[in-house]
């Protein structure tokens, strides 16, 4: 760079009148172009740094701009959140009443000791808050740890600990409450069912949810602590009895502790069910069951009852029972282990899961089968000499002496094996040749055996309809006249609920509709089957059921003050030990005008005549004093 030309740039004149020489002047110019270069340089040194400031500030306004106004709600709700949570408040479920309105089962508060996994101390202090806890409730520190390990660790929802606590355990916890980081006491509704015995297996029980039924019910917005229905109407209208769950929004300080509530939005409790249950009516046939059981062995018992004309199931019990109470404030593993291993089942719902050889009870149905294929007529005479002989086989009737000539009111009031074995298989001493195996199997299926009838609780069982194919797909066996004989009266393969038993019943009573039976009041009656026999034949299976009581088995029924038509039964079920047998009574009444069908089985329990039908007839005084 030429340092003249610098030096004209910057307008600074050399004094020409000095007297220097040309090194000097240059060595002059160099040393004044050095100071303009270093000025320069601290000039552009600031003026970069300003520039750089003020790209900063604006880059950081423009975030703050754009934080506070484009995302700033968003922004405003998080932070929100670290000093806001929501907890849920459980809903109570919806009542269960009988007909007239009478609660079978009500809500009560409950007590729950609560834990947020994500907010519980760490170390010691966690071993010092379980020593507490442990003192107030009787609780060791490791059964308490035991449950919290099972809960789910990432929510931020509170999970039982302990259920159905003692007021005074729960009052003195909360006292303690803000030395408890992650502990909480809230009331929850649990059921309350009025006379749990009576109505354990109709009405079933609820539980806290389970972590498979949560994932299963993901869809319906179920809580981490809710109860649903496991068995029974609980069960079956889980989404009737369900409640939608309330909101309550608390404050907490930086350490997880409540500060207080801010706001709430309270739950709305789930919807009443109204069924056709006869509160006192069910209550009667328990006590009279109870009370014939009492007299004898036998501790297995069912019952069912019912509107012939509806389908509308009145009454529906299962011996032995259990407290559905104890479900609902938590059941113990040893108390729920004593359940399971009871040899007599008591959660087993014996009305529509328990399947049995109906017994006599099938031959009114029988009857208007072989009347209707034309394999008998009313006029059609069979005599009943208490033994049938085939090649080597002996067939015996009830009585070995004999009931003597019977058509088919007769047999069905005295219960005649031999009549209804001819009808069913055939004789070689009378002309009647029998409906055979294919033709029985195809009647009871008719009368809807061998399939459910779809009544409004979960679990119900099909029973067994047996014919040649069958035995040989199952059994790998030929099929055989006695298998035929057997099932003419009821033995043998043949199985069949008392539930179904009830409703072959019914299907007489009414004249031949067969009805779907249903619990929920508001449900429409429904028509399964009708019109597949000729109407004229019921009448004789009516007029046979009825002289059973005038004049036959169940005579014990005659004095009372309304017409009762019936059956009894009394069916072998242990092939070792063929004196050991159920009890059944089947009937309707009144005769002329049916209001009510019921069913009475006694498991074990011996003769239908002595057993089964005295609890019919105590039921039937107290229909005809209050409900006739």
């Amino acid at each position: 760079m030429d340092p003249f030309r610098e030096l004209n740039y910057l307008n600074k004149p050399i004094d020409r009148g000095k007297d220097l020489g040309f090194d000097e002047t240059y060595l002059d110019a160099l040393n004044q172009t050095g100071q303009v270069f270093e000025e320069e340089r601290e000039v552009l040194n600031y003026r970069a740094l300003g520039t750089c400031l003020l790209v900063v500030f604006l880059i950081l306004a423009g975030r703050v701009l754009y934080l506070q106004t484009v995302r700033g709600e968003e922004y405003r709700d998080l932070a929100e959140g670290n000093k806001l949570r929501v907890q849920y408040l459980l809903a109570p479920r919806g009542l269960i009443l009988d007909r007239a309105g009478k609660t079978i089962v009500g809500n009560i508060p409950s007590f729950e000791l609560t834990v947020v996994p994500s907010s519980l101390p760490q170390g010691q202090q966690y071993e010092e808050v379980l020593g507490e806890i442990s003192k107030v409730t009787g609780k060791t520190v490791d059964e308490l740890k035991a449950v919290i390990d099972q809960t789910q660790k990432d929510s931020v929802q509170p999970q039982t600990v302990l259920e159905d606590l003692p007021k005074d355990q729960a009052l003195t916890l909360v006292s303690r409450i803000s030395r408890l980081p992650g502990l909480g006491v809230q009331d929850s509704p649990i059921r309350d069912y009025k006379d749990p015995l009576v109505f354990a297996h109709l009405t079933g029980y609820t539980g806290k949810i389970t972590k498979q039924e949560l994932e299963g019910a993901a869809s319906k917005n179920y809580l981490i602590n809710d109860y649903i229905g496991k068995t029974g109407l609980e069960a079956y209208y889980e989404d009737y009895l369900r409640g939608i769950p309330g909101q309550k929004q608390i404050e907490i300080d930086a350490r997880g502790e409540v500060r207080g509530d801010m706001r709430q939005i309270p739950a709305q409790p789930g919807r009443n069910i109204k069924t056709n249950i006869d509160y006192d009516l069910q209550k009667i046939i328990y006590d009279s069951l109870v009370k014939v059981m009492s007299r004898g062995r036998a501790k297995k018992a069912a019952a069912v009852a019912t509107n012939p004309q509806t389908g509308e199931v009145l009454a529906l019990i299962s011996l032995p029972s259990y407290d559905g109470n104890m479900f609902a404030r938590g059941i113990t593993p040893k108390e729920y282990q004593s359940l399971l291993s009871d040899p007599n089942l008591p959660l087993l719902n014996r009305a529509l899961s328990g399947t049995y050889p109906p017994g006599s009870t099938v031959k009114p149905m029988l009857a208007v089968a072989a009347l209707t294929e034309g394999t008998i007529t009313p006029q059609t005479k069979i005599l009943d000499d208490g033994v049938i002989r085939i090649g080597n086989f002996t067939f015996y009737g009830y009585d070995p002496k004999g009931l003597g000539l019977m058509d088919v009111y007769s047999a069905i009031a005295r219960s005649s094996d031999i009549f209804f074995y001819t009808v069913g298989g055939g004789n070689p001493k009378s002309p009647v040749q029998g409906l055979g195996p294919e033709k029985l199997a195809e009647w009871y299926r008719k009368f809807h055996l061998g399939q459910a009838l779809g009544i409004d609780l979960p679990s119900e069982k099909d029973g067994l309809v047996p014919d040649p194919d069958w035995k040989q797909q199952v059994k790998k066996e030929q099929w055989f006249l006695g298998n035929t004989y057997h099932i003419s009266i009821g033995q043998g393969d043949l199985l069949a609920t008392p539930l179904q038993v009830n409703s072959w019943t019914a299907t007489i009573a009414n004249g031949g509709k067969i009805m779907e039976p249903h619990i929920l009041l508001e449900k429409d009656s429904k028509v399964l089957a009708e019109n597949f026999f000729d109407p004229k034949w019921v009448k004789a299976a009516q007029d046979g059921m009825r002289q059973a009581v005038t004049a036959g088995s169940a005579r014990s029924l005659n004095s009372l003050p309304i017409e009762v038509s019936g059956k009894t039964g009394t069916a072998q079920f242990d092939a070792r030990n063929l004196s050991r047998t159920h009890a059944w009574f089947t009937s309707y009444a009144p005769s002329n005008d049916p209001k009510i069908a019921l069913t009475v089985l006694v498991e074990s329990g011996g003769e239908g005549s002595s057993v089964a039908a005295p609890v019919a007839r105590e039921v039937y005084e107290w229909w005809a004093a209050n409900r006739n």
